[in-house]
């Protein structure tokens, strides 16, 4: 499957500008992501994938070995970058790399649907974006350097280019958009240019009127227009009235954020070593983010959405109605947490010192950072918390009373969830007389499972798989048990954060992606919410009340018989602090999206160094060679035969490389030169001056050419012949070219002009 159009190398500036199309589309991601570094990883697949193209191309390898060798690449990247742990000696992906990319797909999937720019840097996003770069640049080289079409190249980076105008968001729309047409435009010009040399078309090789002179009048006129259309479009009648359809709410002061109940399968799998941050404080807790309160049942999602107002040193609302609390001092640094989040013990009372604005929500009791940051990553502050210290009997105390406004929100069960839930919650909890005995025989139940991050097939509803199979991790083991408890009328949410960590000193702990973890909240009348623990192998510090020891995830198992005493004092009942809080609209919603980040920064695989490493010493050992034969070739000389041999190869060598002209094995040197004078981009007199040279030195007797004195002036006309040959091919050919052509890896099985450096041996020519 090899078009004609591949007989001939295209001039490697050609290649340059169709490779950049492709990135040049990516680009507008920038109005997709949150921080514009997450490009480079799409940009750089763009551009491996046309190299590997390009090197493909040039060792003639057709269509659909092309294919398959850039499917193999694109694999072996994306599992180096997503799931370096998987490949077999660092480059042969495994059974595991396709189970990692299978979770990464789902994920991405579930992601997409909620998915609002500007997003943080997602994996399944970000590998998604990567793959779709990497195969829109095999399809830019294919229609641009292999059939030489001229408009469908732009397609494919068109594609790219409109996904990210359609949904990104408003930001950077005028530089986007002039980097995208200038590499449109550049394309244009260039594959004109090149059709009209390679047709033979000029006239003319001036360069006021030949390839460069269309290329530089091209480029300004492009230049103009763009500036026009820049500068004077927003200035035109009408440029600021109302569009004719408003495909883009504009009045939505939504914040999307990611997330913290959907990428905890993510930080359980790829960030379990990855420091979230770390934390001082006076007792272990578990450090919580927030609290969700609506299950999107298409998506088996928990988020929330409500109003952040400023932080203005006390957060109103948090501390325990009734019963026994203690209050504990805590101090975060955030080192990776890649949200907007800041984590704190439940129920955060008082923010005393931080390095950022935040912003604060009451209802969910989640502390984040204000719109001017994208994330709380390097963000230090102290916090004050008041922990409830519940009993058994406060518990089993209290009513079933639900106020409206907790009942409106946190009763609700979708009509997609199964009907399962609410039979089984009624036979789980038979002769259970109280809420708190409800709830605990939920928990009994669900610690009966397996817990096991790496889960099969989810199938059409993953509730009931999830009970069928008996196993998960806290994802669904919180919020299967809040839906039953919503079933049972026992008002439930899911909190989301993190257990206490490593103890890595007295009172220091380091909290890493294998800590996080989700547990369900439920409303108790006058105490509150309440956290119970039905994941295995989890539990709580100072929950008593739930009968489980204080367990978690951990390389050192935390000390917390190190913890000081308890010395709790009564806490007075405080009245509901809800209603006391005036209305405020700041516009710092916040829509929590199930997305997942990978970290912050951009994580280089070694197997990139190792690659760019190859192709340098490639690109040195090419261009070394050859002038280092030419140079052996000139010192080795030593005989009138062997300087003017050795000046006829310059020549042809210069020859193949900047006008493809090859003697063949059949032509004599005489009948190679009448051929290659026919093109009139080689010197004529002097080529025919070389050949007659060459079978001067090779036919007559050296010892009469010396007593007649035309030994020397030979091998000075082949020298001479040589250098006017060679200085020919640089003033017509761009050195790019030359280069380029050079690089080509068939050059490497391509023989030269042999020399006879025996003066005694004439080979016949």
């Amino acid at each position: 499957m090899t078009s004609t159009a591949e007989s001939t190398a295209p001039p490697i500036w050609l290649e340059i500008v169709a490779a950049l199309l492709v990135p040049a589309g990516t680009y507008g991601f920038v109005r997709i992501f949150a921080e514009s570094s997450a490009i480079l990883p799409i940009i750089g697949a763009a551009l491996l994938s046309s190299a590997t193209a390009v090197a493909a191309r040039r060792a003639r390898i057709p269509l659909l070995p092309a294919i398959v060798v850039s499917l193999v690449a694109l694999v072996i990247l994306l599992a180096a970058r997503f799931a370096p742990s998987t490949l077999r000696f660092g480059v042969v992906p495994t059974m595991d790399t396709l189970d990692e990319f299978e979770a990464l797909t789902r994920l991405g999937i579930e992601q997409f649907r909620e998915l609002r720019a500007p997003v943080e840097s997602t994996a399944p996003f970000v590998a998604a974006s990567m793959g779709a770069a990497w195969l829109m640049a095999f399809l830019t080289d294919w229609g641009a350097l292999r059939l030489r079409l001229a408009f469908e190249p732009v397609l494919p980076a068109g594609l790219l280019f409109i996904f990210a105008s359609v949904l990104g968001s408003g930001e950077r729309k005028v530089l986007t958009t002039v980097v995208f047409v200038s590499a449109v435009i550049a394309w244009a010009i260039s594959q004109r240019t090149a059709n009209l040399m390679e047709r033979g078309v000029w006239l003319t090789m001036d360069r006021r009127r030949g390839p460069s002179g269309l290329a530089r009048a091209g480029l300004g006129i492009a230049v103009v227009a763009m500036m026009a259309g820049i500068v004077v479009g927003p200035r035109l009648p009408g440029a600021e009235a109302e569009e004719l359809y408003a495909w883009r709410d504009r009045t939505d002061p939504t914040r999307v954020v990611v997330s913290p109940y959907a990428n905890i399968g993510s930080r359980l799998v790829t960030q379990t070593a990855v420091t979230m941050f770390t934390v001082e404080s006076s007792r272990p807790a578990y450090w919580r983010l927030a609290g969700l309160d609506t299950y999107n049942a298409d998506d088996g999602i928990w988020q929330t959405k409500g109003e952040f107002q400023p932080e203005d040193g006390g957060l109103p609302g948090t501390t325990a109605r009734a019963g026994t609390t203690v209050t504990i001092e805590q101090q975060f640094q955030i080192e990776a947490l890649s949200a907007i989040w800041l984590p704190a013990a439940f129920a955060p009372s008082n923010l005393t010192e931080s390095t950022v604005p935040a912003t604060w929500n009451a209802d969910s009791a989640a502390l984040t950072v204000n719109n001017d940051f994208n994330d709380s990553d390097g963000v230090t502050y102290s916090i004050e918390s008041v922990l409830p210290l519940y009993t058994p009997d406060e518990l089993n105390a209290a009513s079933d009373f639900v106020p409206v406004d907790i009942a409106e929100r946190y009763l609700d069960l979708p009509a997609g969830v199964t009907p399962r839930i609410a039979s089984d919650a009624a036979s789980i909890t038979a002769g259970a007389t109280t809420r708190y005995e409800q709830m605990l025989a939920l928990q009994d139940f669900f610690r009966g499972f397996d817990y096991n991050v790496r889960l099969g097939d989810r199938g059409d509803d993953p509730i009931e798989t999830f009970l069928d199979e008996r196993v998960g991790f806290c994802q669904q083991f919180s919020g299967t048990f809040a839906l039953m408890a919503r079933a049972l009328g026992a008002p439930a949410r899911v909190a989301v954060g993190f257990t206490w960590g490593d103890q890595i000193a007295e009172g220091l702990y380091e909290v890493t992606g294998r800590h996080t973890h989700a547990w369900p909240e439920v409303w108790f009348d006058g105490l509150g919410w309440v956290a119970f623990e039905p994941t295995p192998g989890r539990g709580a510090p100072d929950a008593e009340y739930t009968n489980i020891e204080p367990t978690q995830d951990s390389l050192t198992s935390a000390d917390l018989d190190a913890a000081p005493p308890i010395n709790p004092a009564p806490s007075p009942f405080q009245p509901d602090l809800d209603s006391q809080l005036p209305e405020f609209d700041t516009g710092l919603n916040a829509d929590t999206s199930p997305l997942t980040d990978t970290g912050g920064g951009i994580s280089i695989p070694w197997q990139v160094y190792v690659v760019l490493g190859v192709i340098a010493a490639y690109i040195a050992a090419m261009l070394g060679t050859r002038e280092l034969k030419r140079r052996r070739r000139r010192a080795r000389a030593v005989t009138v035969r062997e300087q003017v041999e050795a000046s006829w190869a310059d020549a042809t060598d210069d020859l193949a490389l900047g006008f493809d002209l090859v003697r063949s094995p059949a032509e004599t040197r005489r009948e190679f030169a009448q051929r290659a004078m026919r093109d009139r981009r080689v010197p004529d007199d002097e080529l025919l001056v070389l050949s007659r040279a060459v079978t001067e030195a090779r036919y007559r007797n050296e010892d009469e050419a010396a007593a007649a004195g035309r030994s020397d002036a030979t091998a000075e006309r082949a020298r001479t012949a040589s250098a006017a040959v060679s200085e020919r091919v640089k003033e017509r050919v761009a050195w790019q070219t030359r280069i380029g052509r050079q690089l080509d890896p068939r050059r490497l099985l391509a023989g030269g002009e042999r020399i006879a450096i025996d003066s005694s041996a004439i080979n016949q020519s």
